[in-house]
């Protein structure tokens, strides 16, 4: 059987393409030609189940250094609100890579992986520009293994840096579903969706239960200081104005009381939080996953990690 949720990695050489573009747009193109059976889980909801699908934009590879590419505002003066400059421009030409997570029961990870080997390829008609692809390498992580991994390197280092890797736009999980968006990247706000998903695709979702994983994660995380200068607001320019999102990254220390008191509980902690580490990993946080907003890296403080520029 498939682990439970999955995570491919493309490398693609694009060209053909210059102008205004969130590239999530145009790794969703990518991902329905070579597999156009996915193309219900990407449909618009505003509310409902979950969607168990993500995709990352663009990101330009270039050494050591990974670039989110997409159009955004910038904003002058040192505003933060009400940009209403151009956009910058998106050129592509050159060697990149996206990802692609999905549950299981979405589809099987092997055919996935088999109809982007082979129907990646080609030129077709993007936005009114013809657009070139060829697929260089493809990489498949077993999400379950990685958050598995990852929450023992968590609770032995005594913290997690969440790298917002492309844009979030994150909700309180404890208001009403709307058009508000919240900035303020809680453990709470931050792991809303990957709990939210997890209880869903299990059939274990309730209010009640939704609400106790959400406390858990409140209490045995504490966002640290550092956050007011490791994120950055930025305007994206997605469909016909600039949508504000946040880059950058947030740590959180882990709280050892509270740790402790779970354990005294029978939480088998490592496979608690190994499971929530893996349904972000492979689907991302907040709102617009399945466009390529809310990609995520999770790394265990103090580690070491490649040169990263903020999405």
């Amino acid at each position: 059987m498939d682990p439970e949720v999955s995570l491919i990695k493309a490398v693609v050489r694009v060209s053909g393409f210059k102008g205004y573009l969130f590239t999530g747009k145009l790794v969703k193109t990518l991902v329905l030609r070579s597999n156009p059976d996915l193309s219900k889980f990407f449909e618009p909801s505003k509310a409902g189940p979950p969607k168990l699908i993500h995709i990352s934009p663009l990101f330009r590879l270039d050494g050591n250094d990974v670039r989110c590419e997409y159009s955004f505002v910038e904003c002058r003066g040192g505003l933060m609100a009400k940009c209403d400059g151009e956009p910058s421009i998106v050129s592509l030409d050159g060697v990149y890579g996206f990802y692609l997570g999905f549950h299981r029961d979405v589809a099987s990870y092997s055919e996935v992986l088999s109809n982007l080997v082979n129907n990646i390829q080609g030129c077709f008609e993007f936005m009114n520009q013809k657009v070139c692809t060829e697929p260089l390498e493809f990489e498949y992580v077993d999400a379950v293994a990685a958050g598995r991994r990852l929450a023992g390197e968590v609770l032995e280092t005594g913290g997690v840096k969440i790298v917002f890797s492309s844009p979030v736009m994150l909700r309180d999980p404890l208001k009403p579903m709307g058009k508000f968006k919240s900035f303020t990247p809680t453990p709470m706000n931050v792991f809303a969706t990957p709990i939210y998903s997890l209880l869903y695709a299990r059939g274990l979702y309730s209010v009640k239960r939704f609400r106790l994983e959400l406390l858990r994660l409140h209490r045995i995380f504490n966002e640290t200081y550092t956050l007011f200068k490791s994120l950055r607001l930025k305007w994206v320019y997605y469909n016909l104005k600039p949508e504000p999102a946040l880059t950058g990254f947030v740590n959180y220390r882990l709280n050892r009381d509270y740790l402790g008191f779970l354990r005294e509980k029978g939480v088998v902690v490592e496979e608690w939080l190994g499971s929530i580490l893996a349904y972000t990993i492979a689907l991302g946080v907040g709102a617009g996953r399945a466009t390529g907003f809310g990609h995520v890296s999770i790394k265990p403080l103090g580690k070491g990690e490649k040169k990263t520029r903020e999405a």
